[in-house]
């Protein structure tokens, strides 16, 4: 019998079915009570909060309190309060509790997640910034990174559009590498590469290790920082059901304005007539019919999101799974994305002293994959006047589409013959014990494995539009990659106070394998476009397969102690010991210390009767880790390998395979090193209603692996090899300064972030600068030189613009000859820097720099009675733009649509235009063909980014439907954005180069990106 219901529905409806179980079973019952503060009166706004759930409620202004738990006789309440310590009452079968709460003089008391374990916050030693999982989840998005961004100090999070399915930039502390710059995450205790699996409404922690001294604990792949994950777990109790909804829907937040059909044609005219030409369109008011490319290629995004969640507990085990689906329409035909997800975690009391536990996260992304900057791009690029659609007789659909006279596809064609699908399977889990041996001392074993499938279907069918778009041959490809690692971690842990004197210490040993197989075969000539032929044995010519399998691994010897002597003088130290396979045995282990301390100064007597500070610590951390992480570093580096090769000989020209050699090995490669210095102070006043973190650090990258060039000579297959030959350095300071209070039923907090990391190169391989950012327009923009910024933008200074012939006439060298010999008026003045009375590339300076001054987070939180209010506000300062789009939006010389208003916006007659050159069909001047500062601007912004009104429904509407908690919101993302860039979007992270990879070399350069969504959403948040 054939099945009804599609297996991959199977584990959701297994789930629902047990949800139903549970929740016959499961009884409520209503604690009351009242809190008060020392003196004995009732304290007004206390969060009262079932501990391990979201069931929670606050004080009246009276202290008084009342709240509905599933079971009297298990769980914990838990009471806290801005300015007073947090307290936890076991319920115990109680009905009523009174509770007291005493003046917290010792802000940041919470516990942090650190590195293979704990650590009390006021005790930290080390640059670690802590995001709640509820703070996260109040953003609907795919990705953690998006809904981190703003969240943290020194955390940078830099979006390039909304295309569904695509990750954010994530940046701790700016760039330490020309290379990767991606940190590590640790999900649950297990360091994965990526984290696409992960829904980030399961987050109950997040914690950022900063500086080295914190992030050496993980060694190798910590470079770039680490990004430490705990996702929610269950708690003693009755089981609890929580679902979870959101729906919303999304535009554009901007898109250019561009010239309607008759002025495109009254624009190519004036060109044509600036010089010398024929008119280019004769009547251009009979153009009344404009094609809107990007019209015809939109519609409008949906995003949905929905989980449904158990939890609960007894004396021997916790339990919390939870099944979700995220679902976002793009606001492009054609590109989607969506995943399915099943979480499950419990944790077993075995013995009195032993514990087992496992998290395990089942998932299955799906994408229908559009090359969209390019495709955004051309939708403003294409002439107005082309139709979208043409009637056609040759019984191919692909070919009924109008033909432009640019070299700009049709971008209707181009999404409606799209079809690259693509999956990932994801399979990422621990299994994990730990026994106590005796009181403080814990062994832990871990065994964790991070494995996905990768599948991709793609199909290119013959078409014909006209003799410059056209695919003559059909194609398919089929890839097939299998990516299986896996981590053994153990551990032992003592922890001991002995009089005024407090030890803890960790040793580890870990062992981590990579292991990625890949598999692509090829093929053309499928006698039809028919979906049901788009496989590669349907192919009947040009067969092709590909695969190799590529193996890494990793072990590791690690060491740490914590100490502190009265709670105030703190000292901390590690060292982790690193072999990777990635380098030659002789190269292959790396050291990595660091060392911290602490001063808890508001603990000295000379503090102690004093009110406005209640709280002060001063740090300082130094440490240095490894890193491994640049493109295609394999065994390969270090060990010569054989290629293939095609040549003909002979008479009769006859086709020779060949073997040779494949790369140039380096025998010398070794670890990239990244050493941290960090100072940094924490401070409570005022009660701790304000509370203050701030931190000054240095990074210095040594032994840099770089690519380095070598003689062409040297022969084919010589390509450049791997070696240690640059070097940078980070300065920069990030902080945080927040203030929380409540009067009566207002509550309301504000919380301000900041992070700035200038980043110089120090030395590059040969002493040779690097050039990046490549555009079609005027090559590479952007420059890295020792003694510079990072791909900062390198061009030609242009100071304005000749008003007449006689400034033109004048503008002459000391020997009395023309600067400018090809200018007229309405051409840039390019300025001659080196005198010699030619503009060349001799004349080019530093004209601008992507690195922002300061990023930035705001986060603003309120509440009243039921209702609550949330907004962030995220931004940039001082950074710099390449708009490259003005190249074509503003030119004459090609048949691109152009930007509208240019005819009033561009030079007409002298006095008319000092900032937009005439337009002309030849640039014989370079004006838009040669890089200046015409297209660098300033890229500072902000963006409110979120803002959300909710409100949680008393206990009677709960009776009333039987919940437990009942929280209905709306909100809206992205929905005003303030700067002065002229371009779509000025959020655009590595932006796009038009042949160079993503890299930190390129940022900034704005080649058109997929467009960033304004999105409005509805949601509930339900409890059982």
């Amino acid at each position: 019998m054939k099945n009804f219901f599609p297996p991959r529905w199977y584990a959701a409806y297994l789930l629902l079915f047990c949800l139903s179980i549970t929740a016959a079973f499961a009884q409520s019952a209503t604690v009351r009570g009242t809190v008060r503060d020392e003196t004995g009166t009732g304290l007004p706004g206390v969060t009262v909060l079932l501990k391990g759930t979201t069931t929670g409620t606050a004080t009246g202004s009276d202290g008084n309190f009342s709240l509905d738990v599933p079971d009297a006789n298990a769980g914990v309440l838990q009471f806290s309060f801005v300015g007073y310590k947090q307290q936890e009452v076991a319920i115990g079968g109680r009905t009523t509790l009174n509770v007291s709460l005493g003046t917290d003089n010792q802000v940041m008391s919470e516990v942090v997640v650190v590195g293979y374990g704990s650590q009390e916050k006021r005790t930290l030693t080390n640059a670690v910034t802590t995001v709640q999982g509820e703070e996260l989840s109040k953003l609907t998005v795919a990705d953690v990174g998006s809904a981190l961004q703003g969240k943290a100090a020194g955390v940078t999070v830099v979006g390039a559009g909304s295309e569904p399915g695509s990750a954010p930039q994530i940046l701790i502390r700016g760039i330490s590498t020309i290379n990767g710059n991606s940190p590590l995450y640790v999900v649950d205790g297990l360091p994965v590469a990526n984290i696409d699996y992960l829904n980030p409404k399961d987050i109950a922690t997040l914690s950022v290790l900063k500086d080295a001294a914190s992030a050496a604990i993980y060694g190798s792949r910590a470079a770039n920082g680490v990004v430490l994950i705990t996702t929610k777990a269950g708690v003693k109790g009755e089981p609890r059901i929580t679902v979870d909804g959101t729906f919303g829907v999304s535009n554009p937040t901007n898109v250019p304005n561009m010239a309607s059909a008759s002025e495109y044609a009254r624009i190519m005219n004036l060109a044509a007539t600036n010089s010398g030409n024929a008119a280019v369109y004769p009547n251009p008011e009979q153009y009344t019919q404009t094609t809107d490319w990007w019209k015809q290629i939109a519609r409008r995004g949906i995003t949905q999101n929905y989980s449904v969640g158990l939890s609960g507990g007894s004396d021997k085990v916790v339990y919390s799974t939870g099944l979700s689906y995220f679902k976002e329409r793009g606001l492009v035909q054609g590109s989607d994305f969506d995943r399915l997800a099943l979480r499950m975690k419990s944790e077993y009391q075995a013995t009195k002293r032993l514990k087992i536990g496992e998290d395990f996260n089942i998932s299955m992304t799906s994408r229908n994959y559009l090359n969209s900057g390019s495709l955004f791009r051309d939708a403003f690029n294409d002439d107005p006047i082309t139709p979208a659609r043409v009637p056609g007789t040759s019984g191919n659909p692909y070919d009924y589409y109008g033909a432009s006279p640019t070299d700009v596809g049709n971008p209707l064609a181009t999404v409606e013959r799209n079809d690259d699908k693509r999956k990932q399977y994801f399979l990422v889990g621990t299994v994990y014990a730990n026994y106590e041996f005796i009181p403080g001392l814990i062994a832990e074993t871990r065994f964790g494995t991070n494995n996905n499938v990768y599948r991709r279907n793609n199909f290119n069918p013959f078409y014909t539009i006209d003799a410059n778009e056209r695919n003559q041959v059909n194609s398919v490809v089929r890839e097939h990659n299998i990516e299986i690692n896996w981590n053994n971690t153990n551990t032992l842990n003592y922890t001991h106070a002995f009089g005024d004197h407090n030890v803890s210490a960790l040793a580890a040993v870990t062992l981590e394998r990579f292991q990625t197989t890949t598999n692509s075969t090829s093929g053309q000539g499928i006698p039809s476009n028919d979906p049901s032929l788009r496989y590669p044995a349907a192919a009947t010519t040009g067969f092709a397969i590909g695969g190799n399998t590529y193996t890494n691994t990793i072990a590791s010897l690690i060491g740490r102690v914590n100490y502190d002597y009265r709670g105030k003088y703190l000292l901390g130290a590690s060292i982790r010991r690193d072999g990777a396979s990635v380098f030659p045995t002789d190269n292959r282990w790396g050291t990595f210390p660091s060392v911290s301390v602490g001063w808890l100064v508001s603990e000295e007597s000379f503090l102690k009767n004093q009110n406005a500070l209640n709280f002060a610590k001063l740090r300082a951390s130094w440490g240095r880790v490894g890193n491994q992480n640049i493109a295609s570093l394999t065994n390969s580096a270090y060990t010569g390998t054989i290629g293939r090769t095609y040549y003909v000989t002979g008479p009769d020209r006859t086709l020779q395979l060949g073997a040779v050699q494949g790369n140039v090995p380096n025998p010398n490669v070794k670890w990239e090193t990244v050493e941290d210095y960090d100072i940094g102070v924490d401070l409570g006043l005022l009660q701790n209603r304000l509370t203050l973190t701030a931190d000054l650090f240095r990074r210095n990258t040594y032994d840099m692996l770089m690519f380095q060039s070598i003689p062409g000579h040297a022969g084919y297959g010589y390509n450049s090899p791997v070696t240690n030959v640059g070097s940078m350095n980070t300065n920069g300071l990030d902080f945080t300064v927040g203030y929380a209070e409540t009067k009566g039923d207002f509550t309301y907090g504000l919380s301000v972030n900041a992070t700035r990391a200038i980043s110089k190169i120090d030395k590059l391989a040969n002493g040779q600068a690097i050039y990046s950012g490549n555009t079609p327009i005027f090559g590479r923009p952007s420059k890295t030189e020792e003694g510079g910024y990072v791909g900062a933008f390198y061009g030609y200074q242009n100071t304005g613009i000749f008003q007449n012939q006689g400034e033109v006439d004048a503008y002459r060298s000391a020997g009395g000859t023309l600067i400018q010999p090809n200018a007229k008026p309405g051409d840039f003045r390019f300025a001659d820097l080196n005198g010699d009375g030619v503009i060349d590339e001799k004349d080019q300076k530093y004209i601008g720099n992507p690195t922002p001054d300061l990023t930035f987070g705001v986060n603003l939180t309120m509440g009243y009675k039921g209702f609550d209010l949330q907004a962030s506000l995220i931004g940039s300062l001082g950074n710099d733009i390449v708009n490259a789009n003005k190249g074509w939006w503003y030119s004459g010389s090609y048949n691109y649509n152009k930007i509208a208003g240019l005819e009033n916006m561009a030079w007409s007659g002298e006095g008319t235009s000092n900032s937009v050159p005439r337009i002309v069909a030849n640039d014989n001047n370079q004006n838009l063909t040669r890089f200046s500062n015409f297209y660098v601007e300033n890229g500072s912004y902000a963006r409110l980014r979120n803002l959300q009104l909710g409100y949680t429904f008393t206990k009677g509407v709960n009776t009333m439907l039987h919940t437990s908690s009942l929280r209905l919101y709306v909100s809206a993302q992205n929905l005003l954005t303030f700067t002065n860039y002229s371009g779509v979007d000025p959020e655009i992270g590595y932006g796009r180069s038009y042949t160079d990879g993503a890299s930190a070399l390129n940022r900034g350069v704005d080649l058109g990106n997929y467009p960033t969504a304004r999105t409005f959403l509805v949601g509930a948040n339900i409890g059982f």
